[in-house]
């Protein structure tokens, strides 16, 4: 057995090497007739990435599959429970579904004869992102490194958990076998984007690295370097607006790939912002652009049940009906046919909400897997959302509800501005907020 661990920050190129040097072992024939490469992360939009990555790579093509630690760890202790002992149970059980079953993977893990078993379908495990996993995700990978080729790549500062430390954890790995540090940067060559990052990173007054100029012919300042633009907007409840023409100008500016990304995606003066510049309405000196919220799969079903307004039980024409009034969204479409459908085939005529609930959810998480969301050419999202990807250009819009400890909103801001390729815009909601962390040192 081998192990890779593969550090870095931001845009070193963690993936594409994680990726490259998992060819070369496909090429050295680690895999042998019938058996496949496993990929791990934590998170299923990371999976989707993932999966793009490998499809693109033909030495990778119908050799290997992309699972989440949990669909990994569900599937381990279902098909191995004749080695699940009465302890064990009772502790997943207090654990709970969503940790219960890593801890028990992490504990079948332990037994060699499994460790055998899970090694003859995959001899090579992939973990992207492992910077993101708990104590019990850890057993896993630490389990899995003692029977097969694991190739890892993290970075600890990347780690998006308030409270979750993990470096014990990357020390283990650093330790486990051979380590490769990447430093160059190959998402960004402008220096001042670079320069900004590092300086949050570090912990350091952003300001110190950027320039101050005057906006306009107002006393108002901002700071600007090479890709980098920062600047503090007094937007309160009672002048939203205000928000609304800084973003404004900011999407102006073009591109054919731009990132809205905020810590709180729900704060009312920036989705007020959003719909405004959504709209074409005077006294804007805009058009209206195109903005697609993106979140997560739940949270896009249940506010699209909500706008929809299932009642408890409805008829197939009330159905029809409610539904006709969102067909523009090609997700009601998609739930939309499957009525039809199932009224045509067999002759189901009344509907309950938990069903037509399940027909929206199922359709949701369908777009997401085929992409549709992609073709948004403005994206707003959360932080957490952003994780793993790459913009051209990225607006940050920072405002007084991000809560945490100031290690965790120093994270979160850094990998906002290390999304940007060529430009981020970093725009923060109050008055005199430059002066404590995350942008100044605590």
């Amino acid at each position: 057995m081998t192990f890779d661990f593969f550090e870095g920050p931001a845009g070193s190129g963690k993936t594409f090497s994680m990726v490259a040097h998992a060819r070369q072992l496909i090429e050295n024939d680690v895999l042998g007739e019938g058996q496949r490469m496993l990929a791990l992360t934590f998170m299923n939009g990371a999976r989707r990435r993932l999966t793009e990555s490998l499809n693109a790579e033909t030495s990778f093509r119908r050799k290997f599959d992309c699972l989440t630690f949990d669909s990994f760890a569900q599937t381990l202790a279902t098909r191995r429970s004749a080695k699940l002992t009465d302890e064990m149970r009772q502790q997943a059980g207090e654990l709970g579904q969503f940790h219960g079953p890593c801890f028990l993977a992490g504990e079948l893990l332990k037994d060699a004869e499994v460790r055998r078993w899970v090694a003859r379908t995959y001899p090579l495990v992939l973990v992207d992102e492992a910077q993101d996993l708990d104590i019990h995700r850890q057993g896993i990978i630490l389990g899995l490194k003692e029977c097969c080729a694991v190739v890892v790549a993290a970075d600890s500062f990347q780690c998006l958990s308030d409270g979750q430390e993990t470096a014990d954890f990357i020390d283990q790995l650093l330790g486990a076998g051979t380590s490769h540090s990447l430093t160059q940067s190959h998402r960004t060559d402008k220096s001042g984007l670079l320069a900004a990052a590092l300086a949050v990173r570090r912990g350091e007054d952003i300001r110190d690295v950027l320039k101050e100029e005057t906006i306009g012919k107002t006393d108002r300042v901002h700071w600007v370097g090479e890709g980098i633009e920062l600047l503090e907007v007094p937007a309160t409840a009672k002048n939203p607006g205000l928000l609304a023409w800084n973003l404004a100008f900011q999407l102006r500016l073009g591109s054919d790939d731009v990132a809205i990304l905020t810590p709180d995606s729900k704060y009312t003066i920036i989705r007020r912002a959003i719909n405004t510049v959504t709209e074409k309405q005077r006294p804007w000196p805009h058009n209206a652009f195109s903005v697609c919220w993106e979140g997560g799969d739940n949270s896009i079903a249940d506010e699209l049940t909500e706008a929809i307004g299932f009642p408890a039980s409805a008829s197939y024409d009330e159905v029809c009906a409610l539904l006709a009034n969102h067909l523009a969204m090609p997700t009601v479409k998609s739930v939309d046919r499957r009525i039809r459908r199932l009224h045509r085939v067999t002759g189901q005529s009344e509907f309950k909400k938990d069903q037509l609930v399940s027909f929206v959810s199922d359709a949701v998480r369908t777009n997401t897997r085929l992409g549709f969301r992609k073709s948004a050419r403005i994206k707003a999202m959360s932080i957490h959302g952003a994780k793993n990807r790459e913009f051209d250009r990225v607006i940050v819009l920072w405002p007084q509800s991000a809560t945490g400890s100031d290690e965790h909103k120093r994270r979160l801001l850094y990998n906002a501005v290390t999304r940007a390729k060529s430009h981020c815009a970093i725009i923060v909601l109050g008055d005199g907020r430059l002066n404590s962390s995350p942008f100044a040192p605590s």
